[in-house]
């Protein structure tokens, strides 16, 4: 799946995928959720989580929808993002 699509997710260039993530990153690390444990809860691999704490590497579009399952804290998080383009 391409990276443009979570822009198609959470609502047209309000924000970046990179700063969608980054929030998200933030998120898990205020959780004390390591790399190590997303990268099994999500069955990816811990490169790729990796590259999302440290890299600065926007999550494709699966990833989102993955973590959004598993961590409900984020799903409501990235609801209030979706919800704050229709506020201004």
């Amino acid at each position: 799946m391409s990276r443009e699509i979570l822009c198609q997710i959470c609502q047209k260039k309000k924000f970046s995928n990179r700063e969608i993530t980054g929030f998200i990153v933030y998120l898990l690390q205020k959780q004390r959720i390591n790399i190590k444990q997303v990268s099994d809860d999500l069955d990816i691999s811990v490169h790729r989580a990796h590259n999302w704490y440290y890299r600065d590497t926007g999550m494709t579009a699966a990833d989102l929808v993955k973590i959004m399952r598993k961590y409900e804290f984020v799903r409501e998080a990235v609801e209030v993002l979706s919800r704050m383009r229709f506020v201004t």
